[in-house]
């Protein structure tokens, strides 16, 4: 399972999410909630790293976050 680093083109903030199965499912920023998140390159993760799992998050057909 691997952990992706994202950046929100909202509100900018960079975070991890442990992607499980789906990997075209992007997760929601953890911030503000939007789905408008792009997945960035990053070093190898380490263990006990800060990436948090989710269980669910924005299908490719939705655009926005929290409403």
């Amino acid at each position: 399972m691997p952990i992706y680093e994202y950046q929100c083109k909202k509100c900018s903030r960079v975070f991890e999410a442990l992607v499980l199965g789906n990997d075209k499912e992007v997760p929601a920023c953890d911030k503000c909630g939007s789905c408008e998140v792009q997945r960035r390159i990053s070093a190898a993760n380490t263990i006990g790293g800060t990436g948090k799992d989710f269980s669910g998050g924005c299908s490719p057909n939705r655009s926005s976050g929290f409403s």
